[in-house]
């Protein structure tokens, strides 16, 4: 019997989630710039265009908030994508509430709810960038470049991790695990952070290949939510896989 197969609707999910992503957040802004505008200036807000506004908002926010759980298990787990998952389903709530609201005769409830998805948009945005690129992405274009961090005294240039290892984790892991991009917390582009580990435990247990995460994540099938890298990401071969193994085997030396 064969396996069912889901990466292709990963990957149309993958391509159509940016989209659907966008849309119930420019509605909303769209929504509330009506209404909080129309309150300002003392006049009586479109209301048509206002509820027409609200019903496509919170159609969209359902479509962004079923194509986010089928690529949940791309992103792994954590306090941030736990966090962005109650923060869009809150606002996908709170976007159908406000469909509702929009034909109530009384403006207060709607621009209560109105409110309140504002907020549940900005924690879900906020934590949602920090997904994509790294905890620190609003601040980063402000800081000054960190200068290269020097190799560590044991990380020679012809050991075994700097000749073998460190080329297939740059290749298959860089992306989304390094220093200003760090998913999961877990850095596995420096030695330093392959020692520190994640937010899901140590990277690696030396001299046990088997409960390594560093190792078994990619082992996994390529269909499992825990699989890495992510399938639609360059895999290690299985030559590289064996590195690993044997890397580990030898006490994970630096």
């Amino acid at each position: 019997m064969l396996a069912y197969d889901p990466s292709p609707w990963l990957a149309v999910f993958g391509r159509a989630h940016p989209v659907l992503l966008h849309l119930p957040i420019g509605l909303l802004v769209g929504t509330a710039t009506l209404e909080f505008g129309a309150a300002l200036l003392r006049r009586e807000p479109p209301r048509g265009a206002v509820r027409a506004l609200c019903a496509l908002g919170a159609l969209t926010a359902l479509l962004s908030v079923g194509s986010g759980l089928v690529l949940a298990g791309e992103r792994g787990s954590g306090w941030t994508i736990e966090t962005h998952k109650f923060a869009a389903f809150a606002q996908a709530a709170l976007m159908l509430l406000a469909a509702l609201a929009a034909w109530k005769p009384s403006r207060g409830p709607l621009r209560v709810v109105l409110a309140l998805a504002l907020a549940a948009m900005t924690v879900a945005g906020h934590t949602g960038g920090s997904m994509v690129h790294g905890s620190d992405f609003l601040l980063a274009p402000l800081q000054p470049k960190p200068a290269a961090a020097e190799p560590l005294p044991s990380a020679t240039p012809d050991s075994p991790y700097t000749a073998l290892v460190a080329p297939i984790l740059e290749r298959t892991c860089a992306k989304c695990h390094r220093p200003d991009k760090a998913k999961g917390g877990l850095v596995l582009t420096t030695a330093d952070g392959l020692r520190a580990g994640g937010e899901t435990g140590p990277a690696f247990i030396a001299r046990k290949p088997d409960a390594s995460l560093l190792l078994t994540r990619c082992l996994l099938p390529l269909a499992d939510d825990d699989h890495m890298p992510p399938n639609d990401e360059p895999q290690p071969t299985a030559a590289e896989l064996q590195t690993l193994r044997l890397w580990l085997l030898a006490g994970a030396p630096f």
